[in-house]
């Protein structure tokens, strides 16, 4: 800046009513603010200025995501199996009667095999205490084998813990053993087009058996074996007391021969009558 220049703007300045003149150091702070930026301003104007681009980028390609992933679901559309899983009926651990006992008679008749049972959710806990205590007392097993699969192993482990606390045995003459395994099971896999041919998945599902023995295990007696029993120390006593066992028996049979024999003699007589 000239010096001509300089006095020009003190003249300026200086004919402003009631205020001093302005000092050399007052007028190159303004002309240097006016013209220049501090170099931390010029910094963050810069930052900020490659901020918003950034910005506008990731805010352009979210939108572009949220429209190619509404044109995907226009064009998949809502997904459907196509199919409908029917799970069978899995296979039994032992048989529901055994085989020495009739399948066709009433339940109350099945003698053999209360000791084993096979566990479910939909039975209380306390159906199953009564259940394994009336087979240990009434029946006279030594020994209960339970059995549960799936979700119904929770409901087994309670039962194999409360079992030996209401039984009138000693906790140390109760030998509990727990065997693990897993058991196949088919599902159903029909298609909804009935064109197609049914087919049939195989999974695995978990399953626990427990085994609970009394003393040395062996059963006192059931079933057939109990009644045969009892019908041969009706005969003992009989025997014991002085009776003959076959009376009755023959007393019967003479009582059917007289009978058959009025009936054929009237009937005899009625065909020389007419």
């Amino acid at each position: 800046m000239t010096s001509s220049r300089k006095r020009a703007i003190d003249s300026t300045s200086d004919d402003r009513p009631n205020k001093r003149p302005r000092t050399d150091f007052e007028r190159n702070m303004a002309n240097h603010s006016a013209t220049d930026e501090t170099p931390g301003a010029r910094d963050e104007t810069s930052a900020q200025q490659g901020a918003e681009p950034a910005i506008a980028s990731q805010h352009e390609v979210q939108q572009v995501q949220r429209a190619q992933r509404s044109d995907d679901t226009a064009t998949a559309g809502p997904s459907k199996p196509g199919h409908t899983i029917r799970k069978l009926v899995p296979p039994r651990p032992f048989p529901t009667v055994p085989a020495s006992v009739s399948a066709t008679g009433p339940r109350s008749a099945h003698t053999e095999g209360k000791n084993y049972i096979c566990i479910t959710r939909k039975t209380q806990l306390g159906a199953y205490l009564r259940r394994c205590k009336d087979v240990v007392m009434k029946d006279g097993y030594k020994s209960l084998h339970l059995s549960a699969m799936g979700a119904a192993i929770p409901h087994l482990m309670q039962l194999s813990l409360s079992l030996p606390g209401i039984l009138p045995y000693a906790l140390e003459e109760i030998r509990t053993e727990v065997l693990t395994g897993t058991v196949q099971v088919q599902d159903e896999i029909i298609p909804d087009d009935e064109d197609e041919d049914i087919t049939y998945q195989v999974r695995g599902k978990s399953t626990v058996s427990v085994v609970i023995t009394i003393g040395d295990g062996v059963d006192e007696g059931s079933g057939r074996g109990r009644t045969r029993n009892k019908g041969k120390q009706a005969q003992s006593t009989v025997a014991v007391a002085g009776g003959n066992t076959g009376a009755g028996r023959t007393a019967n049979r003479k009582g059917k021969q007289a009978t058959a024999a009025a009936r054929t003699s009237a009937t005899n007589q009625a065909m020389d009558l007419s």
